[in-house]
């Protein structure tokens, strides 16, 4: 896998491309009714605007509550009248908070009501790209091959968002592309990603806050106090939706509560007995494949921690800090992050990054892929019934 040609990496992106959009058109076509908002996941008992309703047929998924892409769906078109919109959205502040997608969306369609969608489609097919290339920059840069960029689209987090439109694979893109400017040395540039990367997703916090640390624990207080005010956008943001029902406040629920739910409540898949215990056991692999990750990042930190001056430092703290958000949120209420395999797997998607990417730079990628393969394994069965409805219309059935 090494010797590729350094423009390797703008060829694996836009294969990349072109394959999310192949996927799309065809299980649009075939399993969606050629509705290509059906990709936003939209609750079968959803009630959304009548401003939207009236102007294009929103598909239902036979779920009743749908997903998180189907309120992306609804800020895109009128970002700036959210507050109006708020009122269809189970927590408006949690979902107006992350607005940069929509609101960019939005922008690029001129504010066209039928142009929003296709614009919303294409910064996840750029940003999926960007997050491909990034990482495959990031693997040459520790002397391996490129093709480990396509890992990315492994991630749990990209197949979220190529199956239900959520800002995971663009964070986590925004991710990869700020460990690459800051091992480049592109300062200005990592500085304006991290700034950006909350209002994409509020975990992107936790960008500015590793390399804060990181220039802390070297003793350089500027860099610090910049990484600092890299934050204080996205604080401002929060303050002004202050007044927006739908904030979380945690409170404690018990040692390892939510992943102890997980194992004495497994989902009642309702399948077939064999197919259902397997499913199960599927779901059980993948929470010990990531909290052997959890404890791998942070063991990473630990290990390194006198190379923390490094290029690459900035991102085994970030990876750390993901780790730790996680175990610390498991014993806690509400446990969004924690409800099933697609919710820690997507959300903590940077820790899988981190660990690879480490992993490569030691010349030992095994045993970080072997942590994220049985959650990507059983995220990649979401993509089944669509995938099974393809064939049988390619099949003439």
């Amino acid at each position: 896998m090494r010797g590729l040609t350094a423009w390797e990496p703008r060829r694996l992106a836009a294969f990349s491309i072109i394959a999310i959009v192949a996927w799309w058109a065809a299980a649009v076509h075939f399993a969606y009714g050629g509705r290509w908002n059906a990709l936003y996941c939209t609750g079968s008992r959803i009630r959304m605007p009548e401003w939207l309703e009236s102007r294009e047929q929103v598909y239902r998924v036979l779920g009743p509550v749908g997903y998180d892409g189907q309120w992306f769906h609804v800020l895109a078109h009128r970002p700036l009248k959210m507050r109006e919109s708020a009122r269809y959205m189970d927590a408006p502040r949690l979902r107006c908070q992350r607005i940069l997608l929509p609101l960019a969306a939005w922008l690029l369609a001129f504010g066209k009501f039928e142009w929003v969608d296709p614009a919303y489609f294409m910064l996840i097919l750029v940003s999926l790209g960007a997050g491909v290339w990034w990482t495959a920059r990031l693997a040459e840069l520790r002397g391996a091959s490129p093709l480990w960029g396509l890992c990315f689209l492994a991630l749990p987090s990209s197949m979220s968002s190529i199956d239900r439109m959520l800002a995971d694979g663009p964070l986590v893109a925004a991710a990869a592309g700020f460990f690459y400017l800051m091992e480049t040395g592109r300062m200005r540039a990592a500085w304006a990603v991290a700034a950006l990367a909350p209002f994409v997703r509020e975990t992107g916090l936790l960008l500015p806050a590793a390399a804060c640390l990181a220039a802390l624990w070297q003793r350089k207080w500027r860099p610090a106090a910049a990484w600092l005010i890299a934050c204080a956008p996205f604080l401002l943001w929060m303050h002004t939706l202050r007044d927006l029902p739908g904030g979380t406040s945690y409170k404690w629920k018990g040692v390892f509560a939510s992943a102890i739910r997980i194992v004495a409540e497994p989902a009642d898949y309702p399948f077939v007995p064999w197919l259902r215990l397997a499913l199960q056991g599927m779901d059980l692999a993948s929470l010990a494949g990531f909290l052997a990750a959890c404890v791998m990042g942070l063991r990473v930190v630990w290990r390194r921690r006198s190379e923390i001056a490094g290029a690459g430092s900035t991102a085994w703290i970030t990876g750390a800090l993901f780790a730790a958000s996680a175990l610390v949120i498991v014993h806690l209420e509400p446990r969004h992050a924690w409800d099933d395999f697609y919710s820690y797997g997507r959300v903590f998607s940077p820790v899988f990054l981190v660990l690879l990417l480490e992993g490569l730079e030691r010349n030992r990628p095994v045993p970080p892929l072997l942590a994220m393969a049985p959650v990507s394994a059983r995220m990649a069965l979401q993509f089944a019934s669509p995938a099974w409805r393809v064939l049988r219309g390619f099949a003439g059935f």
